[in-house]
């Protein structure tokens, strides 16, 4: 069929499904390709691609102050977007800051009652004067700051530099450097590749320094990655292209080297913490006592089943150890450690028992109060409120698909959730804890934001993505519930989205099925809020969305999570088979059209259920897969299978290739060819036995890519993931001019 013919074919489809939906009325419209899978554009909230369905909501960048937010808004005299405070009591709303101007400017940073506000502009420091409104150069170098952060006062800016940690005095305009011997393999501040994406964090951009309240001081880490096996990356461009070396520590290899130091600024003098700079274990996630004299450091044997908090004094080094939690599975580092002001204790959100929750230590480590207790989880501590004898913290009492803004005394009683009714409420607490804004949405409903009171009575509404433009559209239905696992032992959380015309009683329709996954450990997809366009375009379309969490997804606990324990891939596939075995059941599903899809570990999950469970999946898009644990970083791969030398049955059994025989085609690849954290070579061994073995598949590379596409590469990227649904699941061509 040539092209024109496939979009006329399209077309038809298309208008066959404009139906009305309760077979009288008038027909209402089904979104466009267009509509629902070009690159979304706007702030966070806002539709983008969906422009004219939803309504976007405002772009709130954090608060001020207890009476003031900021929320980013283009100015009406000169159409830029400006940074605006506005005012709880009234919403009257003024220019906070202006964004940098320029190529390869950044927005302003600055802290409550500092003078200055800074900005980045082609890897250069600018800051601008809060008395004077004058612009003043900070830096002027060959190699890019990186990072910059302000102290608490607002009186120095900390960035790193060529892997070595500078600090800048904003008042006197003196820079000092506070390292020297920053290299390829010596990073200084600046995070080793494996910690940043398994201990740090994603969103720490590489930091790895923090400031002492009292902006006197700079805890700092120094990594070593001489140990650490090079992996080789290439670059096919130009004639000859290029080879990138970078330091991955996979499974079982070497890891950084690692030290925590504090630096005091005002005179550089360094000093180290009482670790033993090349033992193998880890340490990060340092927390400082208000009072700014004590540094306390988090340490984890490489095994990852001990965890100790040690004191360590900034001007000697010394450490003493206050806490040790220890787990027969594993342990995870404290990321929001909360210090009570007076420095009296503190406050961790433990999975010790088996649930998330939280405990209340003084300061030397001794058990005070636990706090809160049950078979449900803590999300995460949003304040601590020591005058009024309150912890503000997030946390799902009810279903583990809804959470709330909750709080509870520091004595454990008065356990209250301040936020109700369903849906996944995601909060911002003012700084003084007096107000709080928060965005919520349902299965059913789309997404609102209110401005709240501490109490939980609304202030006012600030916005809605529901529109009135909606009624004009066919939408699914969709729906939340459980299915049982095999063993009888779980009811799995699960959610979908059906057709508009949906009948299960029209024995005559069947649909085909998309099951959307991740399935990493504590990494749940199931919750209750408004799905993704995607899902309604596909209901629209006779397609079923449907997500399905397994046993170790979070939503029982760390008791199902540790269930994954040196068996990576086992359950997941237990779950999954299930939860396929189940739709079979019903009589509206197309039994032989059942998809699954998931990138990262989504991607592993997916090529698993393609060889594994071959039997129960029909189709399988995989992108950026993992197909061998012994491919992946140390970390991670370690922390939920020990080390292939400890654990060889579990890595052999957790491996794509170990099922190969199984597969029976429909399975589609994607990759990026630069991908620094799931290398292709995941998927290129995967390649070479299904080519080797004259097997079926579908294979996409997308050049220079890392781990996510580049933005270029993204449309063709949505698109073929799209037509291949449209070919398998609907049986349709839709050629590069179907909607």
């Amino acid at each position: 069929m040539n092209a024109p013919a496939r979009a006329l074919a399209v077309a038809g489809l298309l208008a066959a499904l404009s139906v009305p939906l309760d077979g009288a009325g008038p027909a209402r419209k089904l979104f466009t390709y267009e509509q629902v899978f070009a690159l979304p554009a706007g702030p966070p909230g806002a539709v983008g691609a969906g422009a004219g369905i939803l309504g976007r909501l405002p772009d709130i960048q954090g608060w001020l102050d207890d009476g003031h937010y900021l929320e980013r808004r283009e100015d009406p005299a000169d159409k830029q977007m400006k940074t605006y405070a506005v005012s709880v009591a009234d919403g009257s709303a003024a220019i906070h800051t202006a964004d940098a101007a320029g190529p390869g400017a950044a927005r302003g940073m600055s802290v409550p009652g500092g003078r200055w506000t800074l900005s980045v502009r082609d890897g250069d420091l600018y800051a601008t004067d809060g008395r004077t409104k004058s612009l003043k150069r900070l830096t002027a170098t060959a190699d890019p700051e990186v990072n910059p952060r302000l102290s608490p006062d607002g009186a120095w800016v900390a960035y790193t530099r060529a892997n070595n940690l500078y600090v800048y005095d904003l008042e006197r305009g003196l820079e000092r450097q506070l390292t020297s011997d920053g290299s390829s393999v010596v990073l200084n501040g600046y995070s080793s590749w494996v910690y940043m994406e398994e201990i740090l964090g994603r969103a720490s951009a590489y930091a790895a320094f923090w400031w002492s309240p009292d902006s006197t001081k700079l805890a700092f880490m120094r990594f070593d990655d001489s140990p650490v096996p090079v992996f080789p990356i290439y670059h096919a461009d130009g004639q000859h292209g290029e080879l990138e070396r970078q330091r991955y520590p996979k499974a079982g290899d070497p890891n950084p080297w690692v030290q925590m130091a504090v630096a005091t600024v005002a005179d550089g003098k360094i000093v180290w913490m009482d670790f033993d700079p090349k033992a193998d274990h880890y340490i990060a996630w340092p927390f400082w006592t208000p009072d700014s004299k004590t540094l306390t450091v988090q340490w984890m044997n490489r095994g990852q089943d001990t965890l100790r908090l040690y004191n360590c004094d900034p001007a000697t080094g010394r450490k003493t150890m206050i806490f040790e939690e220890k787990q027969q599975a594993w342990v995870e580092f404290f990321e929001d450690l909360t210090y009570l002001p007076s420095g009296t204790g503190f406050i961790i959100r433990s999975n010790v028992d088996g649930w998330d929750h939280l405990y209340l230590y003084a300061a030397d480590g001794t058990l005070r109060k636990r706090l809160t207790s049950g078979e449900w989880r803590v999300d995460a501590i949003v304040r601590v409120d020591e005058p009024a004898g309150l912890v503000f913290f997030t946390g799902r009492p009810g279903k583990s698909w809804d959470s709330q803004l909750m709080k509870v005394g520091l004595d454990g009683s008065g356990l209250q959730a301040i936020t109700d009714g369903g849906g996944m409420h995601r909060v911002q607490l003012s700084p003084g804890g007096k107000h709080f804004i928060e965005t919520v949405s349902t299965i059913a409903s789309p997404a609102v934001m209110n401005l709240r009171a501490i109490d939980g009575s609304l202030v006012r509404k600030l916005g809605d993505q529901k529109t009135a433009a909606m009624d004009d559209y066919a939408w699914g239905r969709g729906e939340l519930f459980t299915i049982p696992s095999e063993d009888g032992q779980f009811q799995l959380p699960a959610s979908w989205v059906l057709p508009p015309d949906f009948d299960a009683r029209n024995a005559k329709k069947t649909y085909p099925v998309i099951v959307s996954i991740y399935g990493g450990p504590n990494a749940g997809t199931v919750t209750n809020s408004w799905p993704a366009l995607q899902a309604h375009y596909w209901a629209q379309r006779g397609v079923i969305t449907i997500a399905v969490d397994h046993r170790g997804s979070g939503h029982f606990g760390k008791k199902g999570v540790a269930l994954m324990h040196r068996s990576l891939g086992k359950w997941e596939m237990a779950d999954l088979i299930a939860a396929a075995k189940w739709l079979r059941t019903k009589p509206f599903v197309a039994k032989d059209r059942i998809g699954i899809t998931g990138s990262s570990y989504g991607g592993y999950t997916t090529t698993m259920a393609l060889l594994y469970g071959a039997a129960h999946f029909n189709y399988g898009q995989a992108g950026a897969s993992v197909t061998d644990w012994r491919l992946y970083d140390s970390v991670y791969t370690e922390r939920y299978m020990d080390t292939p030398k400890e654990n060889p049955d579990g890595y052999k059994a957790g491996a794509v290739l170990t099922y190969a025989d199984r597969y029976t085609g429909g399975l589609r690849m994607t990759h990026g060819t630069i991908d620094d954290n799931v290398h292709m070579q995941n998927t290129i061994q995967v390649v070479d036995w299904l080519v080797s073995h004259d097997k079926p598949f579908e294979l996409m590379l997308y050049p220079d890519s890392r781990h996510g596409y580049q933005a270029s590469q993204r449309p063709h990227s949505t698109r073929e993931a799209h037509d291949f649904w449209m070919r398998k699941l609907l049986r349709q061509e839709p050629g590069r001019g179907g909607k």
